[in-house]
């Protein structure tokens, strides 16, 4: 989908009241390597929240390599056979490594522009149940933001201390702009 028309169709998700003062932006870095790109959503010209590949990736190759260290780590054994190089027991334990430094970066508001990409691309097809009970803290943030959200259910909501802050910090902006 053409990111002005995903755009669009997100902020046509948006409760009156933020209409018009959340926008949703989107870059790619074409001269850099890879292309990195950046996601944000601002409020009032504020952001909120931001995404950028270019600190996910600085922040993920620090912790990782913190880590590989702290628990030493080996690297993955070199040999002929690729199979047993992608089955050896380094590579899997190197890669759970990853994906723990992963979920703390995102625990830490640290988002690579993938994640708010694939999180957003997903929003319109969901049901605003399916969206307030997604696994997907992005989905779950915006959809605090979202007019299917009525007044009444808002007052309803209720958090533990395990809810994401960003599910809250979306749920505090919504009830501002509601005088809930």
């Amino acid at each position: 989908m053409q990111w002005s028309k995903l755009k669009n169709k997100l902020e046509s998700f948006l409760s009156d009241q933020l209409k018009g003062s959340i926008e949703i932006h989107a870059t790619i870095y074409r001269k850099f390597h890879d292309s990195p790109g950046r996601v944000w959503i601002t409020l009032d010209k504020k952001e909120i929240l931001s995404a950028s590949d270019v600190t996910f990736a600085v922040k993920h190759e620090k912790l990782y390599q913190q880590l590989r260290k702290e628990k030493s780590l080996n690297e993955i054994p070199y040999s002929t056979d690729l199979n047993a190089m992608l089955n050896s027991q380094e590579r899997k334990e190197l890669i759970k490594a990853s994906d723990m430094v992963e979920e703390v970066i995102i625990n830490q508001n640290i988002f690579g522009s993938y994640h708010l990409y694939d999180a957003l691309m997903n929003y319109s097809s969901l049901s605003i149940e399916e969206a307030l009970n997604s696994e997907n803290i992005i989905i779950r943030s915006f959809s605090m933001l979202d007019r299917r959200l009525g007044k009444r259910r808002l007052k309803k909501l209720t958090f533990s201390k395990e809810t994401h802050p960003l599910v809250v910090k979306f749920y505090n902006i919504r009830c501002e702009v509601e005088s809930v």
